[in-house]
């Protein structure tokens, strides 16, 4: 569903500052990670659907993300406001030990808005703990995006 002009143009990554944060010593029922969006632009703009998360090592292996529930997505993001997006996926190898990324590899995670122009391309994102100190990433399969939680 495309944005309608009252909601603002669609969020694009030129104004939009990402954030990806390691929940630490969390059980498996809540976010592994979370993923924060805000809008630098003096404009409003509109989420109309979940951003896309990628994860992969090189051109080797790869993850991508998928919405965690079907419910529509529809929100406005005003100037300097920040929507949350919680990320649920296994940051450990199975107990078979399988890993679609292999837990030795540093992957690049990049991160589309939801409807991006045919330009956009996205951001890359460095994973942080709570207290903002870079961490490795480790996925381990499907990134689920949960439903978005506008601050």
């Amino acid at each position: 569903m495309p944005p309608t002009a009252s909601a603002g143009a669609a969020c694009g990554t030129a104004q939009l500052r990402w954030k990806l944060t390691l929940l630490a010593d969390k059980p498996s029922k809540t976010p592994t990670a979370l993923l924060s969006a805000t809008n630098t632009s003096t404009a409003p703009c509109a989420f109309d659907g979940y951003p896309k998360v990628q994860a992969y090592a090189g051109k080797g292996p790869a993850v991508w993300s998928e919405p965690k529930a079907k419910a529509p997505v529809r929100l406005v993001l005003n100037h300097a406001k920040t929507v949350d997006f919680p990320l649920f996926y296994p940051a450990s190898p199975s107990a078979d030990g399988s890993c679609a990324i292999p837990v030795d590899d540093a992957p690049r995670i990049e991160v589309l808005p939801p409807h991006p122009a045919s330009t956009d391309y996205g951001a890359s994102l460095q994973i942080t703990d709570p207290r903002g100190r870079h961490v490795t990433p480790v996925f381990c399969d499907t990134i689920h995006v949960g439903a978005p939680r506008p601050r």
